[in-house]
């Protein structure tokens, strides 16, 4: 399949099913704005612990706890993060394949599902990353490469704002390629965790198995949708910025200044209504494109079919 025809069968998928996508995510973002709210309150009695500890100059037992306290607020919030991503992800694959197979989905079932599948998922989500850790190592060490050059070139005698313009793109351009590798070596680990019930490294190994034999060709893709997710992330936000802008030059200082202060919010509430909007598209994405690798190189719908006349 081309990247036409994915995108093709992701809206349409979104379309057929956007209501039940919509409320998944709904659902797990308020359980985990209510899990992320109880973590602060931990995080801020752990704040005062520290205080208390330093004001008071108690022992050092008491100032170990309260690191400890702080570590392991620290790790519980990269936890809740990390499991809510796995649970969204989860509750989009689900109904995304409910869906493109045209079976009925039932929301409260997927719910129960996402949750059954949590710790699976989770362990595939951790997977994914720690196999990110060497790609930010790769991105710090090209940043830092790329400003240790342009003091050293300034200070030979300066460098020209050309220059400056296109060692930047190439930085930009790097840091996209690698994340564009990343997120194809690893686009299947999730749909494996949940539908084959792989755990850890064995769903991306599972997965890139799956991505190898057409990997050029899913990158490209990857590319196409990470422009597309990026346009449709951002257009808003170019649009009203230039509009804001537009009316702070031609508009009354005083009227200007009221349109500023009344769009702040307007814009903020709106970003976030656009993100419920986008979220479940790249777990309708990354399962398609899964379902496809299997029915291309595993015979998955001649299984299928077969599943369901035996029903």
């Amino acid at each position: 399949m081309n990247a036409a025809e994915v995108l093709d069968q992701v809206f349409d998928v979104y379309k057929r099913s956007f209501f039940k996508q919509l409320a998944v995510s709904i659902i797990f973002s308020i359980i985990f704005f209510i899990v992320l709210y109880i973590l602060l309150i931990i995080g801020l009695i752990a704040g005062f612990f520290v205080i208390f500890a330093t004001i008071a100059e108690t022992t050092a037992g008491l100032s170990v706890g309260a690191v400890i306290a702080i570590a392991l607020f620290i790790l519980l919030f990269m936890l809740g993060i990390t499991i809510y991503q796995a649970l969204i992800s989860t509750g989009n694959a689900l109904v995304t394949k409910q869906t493109f197979l045209g079976e009925h989905c039932d929301v409260g079932k997927v719910i129960k599902s996402a949750f059954k599948k949590i710790w699976v998922s989770t362990s595939a989500a951790l997977a994914n990353l720690i196999l990110l850790v060497p790609v930010v190592i790769a991105i710090a060490a090209f940043t830092v490469v790329y400003i240790t050059m342009i003091i050293a070139i300034d200070e030979l005698g300066g460098l020209g704002v050309t220059a400056i313009v296109i060692m930047s793109i190439l930085l930009v351009l790097l840091i996209f390629a690698f994340l564009i590798v990343y997120s194809t070596i690893t686009m299947m680990s999730m749909s494996v965790a949940i539908f084959e019930g792989k755990w850890f490294f064995s769903a991306f190994k599972r997965g890139f198995a799956l991505i190898k034999p057409d990997f050029m060709k899913l990158m490209g893709i990857v590319t196409v949708w990470f422009v597309i997710i990026m346009v449709l992330s951002y257009s808003f936000e170019i649009f009203f910025g230039i509009g804001t802008a537009l009316g702070m030059y031609f508009l009354p200082q005083e009227v200007a200044a009221i349109m500023y202060m009344s769009t702040i919010w307007l814009s903020y509430l709106i970003s976030i209504g656009i993100s419920v909007l986008i979220a479940p598209l790249s777990g309708i994405f990354y399962t398609i494109a899964y379902i496809n690798q299997r029915i291309k190189h595993e015979g998955l719908d001649i299984e299928l079919n077969l599943n369901a006349l035996r029903r």
